[in-house]
């Protein structure tokens, strides 16, 4: 199989997704100047341009890890890091064999299959010498082939990170056609920048941990203030204390039997004679 070096990858998210792209029922008729270089073709010549990327040629080896949304794997080549043949899965196509590249424009059209089931179809012919288009009804047969035009990738050593969806039923496992302008994975031996998944968490986790401990502390001290102003205000007052009783002067009864307060007399500033005891 001739392919080109694999220099070119897609488009993030690329899907033939133009109407009428890949329809079951759009056979066409290549008809090339030359003897006997008659295809029935699944689509026209217009899906070279509205059903395919800018940059597809029949021979362009696209960089990727697999075939792309609506194509599958139809065939590889001797080993696994040969270019992969993606083929419409509108129909159970195979690869052309390998001896037949080269003739009658067999490069273009790599993707061939046959119909399963008689009855009459509409074909379009495009004659490309005079330029015309007519339309066609005419017999299928089980033993007439159809072509389809493919998709080829090769994965490359180093698969950019950002990839294209593959198709579910594409043989070829991985993503499909990765995004040309996507960042590489960092090589070994690099740091990125920024902190990882880890640590961030566990930063989040510490931050709401001291919010937590923050707001605990300060309802109970407000909690503890309320409860003191509280048990305050419920305490009643100490009573005042007893009031103070006079004291009874001292009386004295007379002769006469009236009471009378006699005054208090202050001793007599004149010694006492003092005697000693015999000592006999």
């Amino acid at each position: 199989m001739t392919t080109t070096t694999p220099t070119v990858t897609l488009p993030a998210g690329w899907t033939p997704s133009s109407s009428g792209c890949l329809r079951t029922t759009d056979f066409w008729i290549w008809d090339y100047p030359e003897d006997r270089n008659q295809r029935t073709v699944l689509g026209g010549p217009s899906q070279t341009d509205n059903c395919f990327p800018s940059t597809w040629n029949p021979t362009l080896t696209y960089e990727g890890s697999g075939c792309p949304p609506q194509y599958t794997s139809a065939c590889q080549g001797p080993d696994s890091t040969a270019p992969v043949t993606c083929c419409p899965t509108a129909y159970a196509f195979s690869c052309i064999a390998e001896t037949d590249l080269g003739i009658h424009s067999a490069d273009t059209f790599r993707c061939v299959s046959k119909h399963n089931t008689g009855g009459t179809i509409v074909v379009t012919r495009t004659a490309f010498k005079p330029n015309t288009i007519a339309i066609e009804t005419r017999t299928r047969k089980t033993n007439e082939h159809l072509f389809a035009l493919a998709m080829i990738y090769k994965t490359p050593t180093s698969m950019p990170t950002s990839t294209l969806p593959t198709d579910s039923s594409s043989t070829i496992t991985g993503t499909s056609m990765a995004d040309g302008d996507s960042a590489a994975a960092t090589p070994s031996g690099e740091s990125t920048s920024g902190l990882g998944a880890g640590a961030a968490a566990g930063i989040g986790v510490g931050a709401g941990l001291v919010v937590l401990l923050i707001v605990g502390f300060v309802a109970w001290y407000l909690l503890r203030r309320r409860r003191t102003t509280f048990q305050e205000l419920e305490t009643p007052p100490a009573p005042p204390p007893p009031p103070m009783t006079p004291a009874t002067p001292t009386t004295y009864a007379t002769q006469d039997g009236v009471s009378m307060y006699s005054k208090p007399t202050e001793l007599s500033a004149v010694p006492h004679e003092i005697h000693e005891l015999d000592g006999r």
